[in-house]
Formats: structure tokens, sequence, C-alpha cells
């Protein structure tokens, strides 16, 4: 087995008989070999005029797993469209011969490969592009807040000659079709259609006719240059979240009158703007399946006086299963699986083959993938290693020993089972011991926070494939380097995780020490993973009035405990020396946490700009913005920062053989820890 194995996060056997998934179909007069398919997103793998391996590896990957079709993010129009992530568009001699080694590379492992047409609209900022944003009204967008210029009939052409010029160069890259980019999220041409973002009062603004114009125009235009064999699809919103946006009875209307243009070949359904942007990328703090309702009704419309139309739903859909079960009970012909191909390549493989227990399902953290996006960083997953790195960590990879050697990991957390369950696929002897009497480390307390319960899957995943694997497990055991010493591994890898300190960690960055906080030691003192629990383990009670300590971390863990324990009852101080909650969290992310935080019935009682200056118990002081602050009758103060390394172990075993991995190197996130052990053992053991 290669890097990219795993369990699916449930008890269900392998066996499962798959009613449509895998039945073969076409959209216009491309054929698919199953209705399983990957929408366009960004990578960050390649941008400007060059298409590089790293984004050929990333789709010949997925074609290797089996998927139907890919969609590919996206070739960028006009200039003014260019963002640090877009692909140039509208240079068909520097593109067309790139384009086309990419699409063959993914022909060639049988499946079919669509490309975006992208024109942001508002949706950008101006500093990549130095000129101004475009969009159907002067009306700025809710993220860069950056005031567009409103586009002139003439301007609108030139765009639409844009799109169609576009639609010609991935033609001539070898695609199978264009998908226009986008009829939803409130970028270029859902700003014409939706009222949210459009105030025009001339032939391009008012009745929904009217702002359906510049759609229809492109649509033409694109016809026009790719002929009337060429697949064409299109993004449509269902529902636009937003004040004076659209909801699915409009929506279902536009999908109708789009279809009845005779242009359109495929439809993919989402929803959402970015001024709601959890729900462009909904994580897993929203319900899985969500919009697949809405795809059902359109579905449904346009199907009934447009059977060719092909209707493709997404949105956290993470088991192919549950893809099998939407095709057979709805209206839908296409369901798409996209961050599950990004944690999991092989998903249709997998399940084709019934190979369910080693599935990788997403858990929808956004961390790997949009989060480091947001960033400018390139695509990464959590649970999979190999993405962006299939040439070296992908399938068919990971060698296979002749000469078994033994392996000792010390720690039973996310980054020692990712440790000892590649050892183990590789063919060595492996033991992996933890402290506590269960696996999982700190997963099992965060999994506790409200909204983040998917956090199970990967310890499910992991303990699966130990026990698939045959490593053998201790936990209750405390390794020292004398029991290193005395079993005289070949390799031995610390994977003993981090604990919060006795004082907030991060208070050191503004020069604060404990012995600067007098009262620190009269005080009740608890740490986020003793109120949160884990699992069945027991909670210790924090009492009904606590403080919540973010020490600068910024992450998940302050304010979801924080929230967690309002949502239980508890009158809760949040204490961070920033402004906003959770402020390292990506947008679409903080997009929800944040709606839902201030929405709370027990709200809780945000200290920005502030630290614990003294303790008079059970009064906690802190020096806010410039003042002093109060709270009296504190119950506990929970700590909820930055965390130490416990990195002992590796230091008392000065050997060649050993590696640090994860929070023993330095705490960051479970994301470093399963990379660092999938490397390590290759690394170690090759």
């Amino acid at each position: 087995m290669d890097s990219d194995q795993a369990v699916l996060a449930d008890d269900t056997p392998n066996e499962h008989e798959f009613e449509e998934l895998f039945e073969s179909t076409s959209i216009g007069n491309v054929d698919l070999r199953n209705r399983l398919m990957m929408t366009g997103h960004t990578t960050n793998y390649a941008s400007g005029t060059e298409i590089t391996d790293k984004l050929i590896d990333y789709y010949v990957e997925r074609a290797k797993g089996g998927i139907g079709l890919i969609v590919m993010a996206y070739l960028a129009n006009h200039p003014s469209s260019m963002s640090g992530s877009a692909i140039c568009g509208w240079d068909g001699e520097t593109m067309a011969p790139q384009l086309r080694e990419l699409t063959d590379a993914v022909h060639d492992e049988g499946a079919k490969i669509i490309c975006q047409n992208l024109h942001y609209g508002r949706q950008i900022t101006s500093l990549q592009s130095e000129q101004p944003v475009l969009s159907a009204s002067d009306i700025p967008g809710p993220v860069n807040g950056e005031m567009p210029h409103e586009l002139t009939s003439d301007e609108i052409s030139e765009i639409v000659d844009a799109y169609a010029r576009t639609s010609e160069v991935i033609q001539q890259g070898g695609f199978d079709g264009v998908e226009i980019h986008s009829g939803y999220g409130g970028y270029f041409l859902s700003q014409f259609i939706s009222p949210y973002s459009n105030d025009r009062d001339d032939e391009y603004g008012g009745s929904l006719e009217n702002r359906l114009r510049v759609v229809r125009e492109t649509l033409d235009a694109t016809r026009e240059r790719v002929g009337d064999d060429f697949v064409v699809g299109l993004q449509i919103n269902a529902k636009d979240f937003a004040p004076g946006g659209m909801d699915v009875d409009e929506y279902t209307e536009v999908a109708r009158r789009l279809a009845a243009t005779g242009q359109v070949d495929y439809l993919v359904v989402k929803a959402g703007t970015y001024l709601r942007q959890d729900y462009i990328i909904p994580d897993m703090q929203h319900e899985q399946e969500l919009y697949a309702p809405l795809a059902n009704q359109i579905a449904e419309t346009v199907q009934s006086d447009y059977p060719d139309v092909t209707v493709a739903t997404v949105g956290r859909v993470t088991d192919p299963r549950d893809a099998d079960r939407l095709l057979a009970e709805g209206s839908v012909d296409l369901v798409s699986m996209t961050r599950g191909h990004i944690a999991d390549p092989a998903i249709a493989n997998k399940a084709k083959e019934g190979r369910l227990d080693e599935l990788i399902e997403c858990m929808g953290c956004n961390q790997g993938c949009i989060e480091r996006i947001y960033d400018g960083a390139e695509c990464r997953c959590v649970l999979n290693p190999a993405t962006g790195f299939e040439d070296e960590l992908g399938m068919g990879t990971l060698s296979h020993t002749d000469d078994p050697k033994s392996v000792l990991v010390v720690g039973g957390g996310p980054g020692g089972m990712k440790a000892a369950e590649a050892a183990a696929r590789m063919g060595h002897r492996v033991t992996l011991y933890e402290r506590d009497d269960e696996l999982g480390g700190q997963v099992r307390s965060a999994k506790e926070i409200s909204n983040r319960e998917e956090f199970e899957k990967p310890i499910m995943w992991l303990e699966t494939a130990l026990e698939r694997e045959d490593v053998t497990v201790e936990t209750g055991t405390e390794v020292t380097a004398e029991l290193v010493e005395e079993q005289d591994p070949h390799a031995v890898v610390v994977a003993t995780g981090s604990s919060p300190p006795d004082f907030p960690r991060g208070y050191r960055s503004f020069g604060t020490r404990r012995a600067d906080v007098t009262g620190w030691d009269d005080a009740r003192i608890l740490h986020s993973p003793d109120v949160l629990g884990e699992g069945d383990g027991a909670a210790s009670d924090p009492g009904d009035r606590v403080v919540v300590v973010d020490d600068g971390e910024h992450h998940w863990k302050g304010i979801g405990t924080a929230k967690t324990l309002a949502e239980d009852g508890c009158d809760v101080h949040f204490v961070m020396p920033g402004a906003e909650p959770a402020s390292d969290l990506t947008g679409p992310t903080k997009s929800k946490l944040h709606a839902d935080l201030f929405s709370l019935d027990n709200p809780v009682d945000l200290h920005t700009f502030a630290t614990v200056s003294e303790i008079e118990w059970p009064d906690v002081l802190l020096e806010e913005q410039g003042q002093s602050v109060r709270i009296d009758g504190v119950d506990s103060v929970v700590l909820a920062g930055f965390h130490r390394a416990n990195d002992d172990l590796w230091r008392a075993l000065d050997d060649r053989r050993v590696e640090i991995i994860g929070d023993a190197a330095a705490p960051r996130t479970i994301m470093e820890a399963i990379h660092e052990g999938e490397r390590a053992v290759r690394e170690m053991l090759n």
C-alpha cells in the first residue's frame, strides 16, 4: 500500500453494492467512466505562464485513482483578473503546448479533464494586476474591500471576448471542455446575476433577463470560438446567503433559462458569496451534503425540460457510499468530492475494489488546503502527506523491504501513529508505545470542541491502519532511554508531543514572566484538555465563572474552548492579546465560527488587547487596552495557548537513528505531525 492508504471513519464493512456511482455517463459528447468528479480549486502549484510538473503530477495522481472527471482551476482570461495563483489564459502560443502535456497525461490514465475560464470581477485585489478592480456596479466586495470600476457596455464586451478567446486556448490545450467561471460565489458573472451586487439601470441591470444578458453573451461568444461539440459548463449559485441576494427558487429559474439557451452542457450547483465565506468552502462546522437538496431542486426543474443538461452537486460529500446514495435518491448526475480527492486521490479505485477500509475520509478542517491557499502557500492535506508531493510520496513511491528491521515509535498521537503505519507498510517490525491508556494524543481533546467532532476521523483511520499492518501497540507505558537501549531497535521515532505550560508561554513575547504576575500561584489553573475531556475521559469541572486565556496562539484552541464552555452554561471571559478571536484561522473558517460565537444564547465576554496582569484570587486583573479591568469571583483560569515540546527523551537519545517529529520537535498542528511521521520513516529506512 502507498501513502494514500487509510480508513473511512465509520464501522461499515468493506462490502457495499454501489448502484449509481460507477455507472458510465456522458456530458455532451464526452464519456465519463463514472459519476465522480473533482471541481476546480486553487492549488498554487502553477501561476503565470508556466505549467509545472507539480501541477501535472497532482492531477495525474487523481486520474490514476480512478476519478471520472477533473475540473482544473483556472485560466484567468484578462490582465485585470491576474492574481498570484492565476494562470494566464489568453496567450495560446505559450500556454497551449504546456496545457496539452497536462491533459495528455491525465487522459493516459483514463480520466477526463475540463478547465475553468475565470474573471474574478471585484473578488480580487489590484495588488497583482495593478489595474482597477472591475465589477457590474461600484459596490466594494466583502473581503478585499476595494472599490471597483463599474464597467461600461464596451468594457463588458471586452471581457466577454476575453472569455471566448480563453475558451479557445483551453480547447487548443487538449481539455475536454471549458467551465465558465462563474455564476456563483460573487465572481464576475455572478456579480451581474444577483441584485446583491448589481444595481445597474441599463440593459445589464434591473430585470433577471437583463442581469443574465452578460452570461448569455459569454456563452454565445464562447460557442462561436469553440463550436457546438466542445463541452461548455457553468457554475451557478443555489442561494446567495446575502442581504438582497437570491434564493433557490430564483436560481432555479436562472438555471432553467440558461439550459434553454442550448449552449450549456452541464451545471455545477454551489452556494454562497464571500459575505459569508464559510458557505463558499464549508468546513466541518457545517453539516455534510449541505447543498444536495438545493442541487436536486434545480436538477428536477432543468431536466424536466432539458434532460441533456448534466447537473452536479457539491458540498461536504466525504464518503463514496453517500455519493452513491445521492445519485440513487436524487436528480443529480454527478457528485463532486473535491476535498475528498485532495485527501485521497484513489477514492474511486478503493471503493470499486472493495477496499473501503483503506479510504482517507476528508474531515473538512480546511487547514492544509484552504488555509494555506489563503496565505499564498501551496495546497496540502492534513491527512495525506503526498498531496503536493506526488512525485516523492504518491502512488508507487513506497519501497517494500526484503530486510525487515525493528522500529520503535514513542508516542501514540497522530504523528507517532502515522510513523508506525508507514514503517509497517514498508515491511518493518514496528512497536508503538504510548504513555496514556489510549491512542490519539491531543486530538482526543481537540475533537471535544464544539463543531470539531470530525477530528475523530484521523484517529479512527490510523487505529484501523495499525491493526491492518500488524503494528504492536503498547499503551500505558512510559518509555525511558534505558528501555530504548535495552530493546536496541534499528530506528527510533520520538513523537512524544507537547504539554501545556503552567504559565502562558506566549506572554514571554511581551516580556512577561510568571514572577511578574503576582498571585498566580494562588489561582486555580486548568488547561484546555482538562476541561474539554477526552471522549469517554472525565473532564475537570471549571466551575461557573471561567477566564480562558489565549496567549497569542490565535487558533482554534482558545476560542474553541471558550465557546464550548459557554455552550455548556459557563460564564466565560476570553482574554486575548489581539483584536480578533482566532485571527490566524482562514476566512471561511472564521466566518462560521464568528457567526456562531456572536449569536450564542450565553455570550462569551471578549477582552481584546488584554493579558492577565495580576491575580487577587478569586479575582483576576487584566491589562486591557491600557486600562486595568477586574473580573471578580472566578472559579478557574483555563490556559488555551502555546504548548512546550516534550523532548526530554529525544535529548537523552544521542543517536543518528533517532528522529523527532511533530510537537516533540516544536508544537504546531496535526498536519505537521502526520507529515513528519511519514517522511521520518521513509528517510530513516529507505
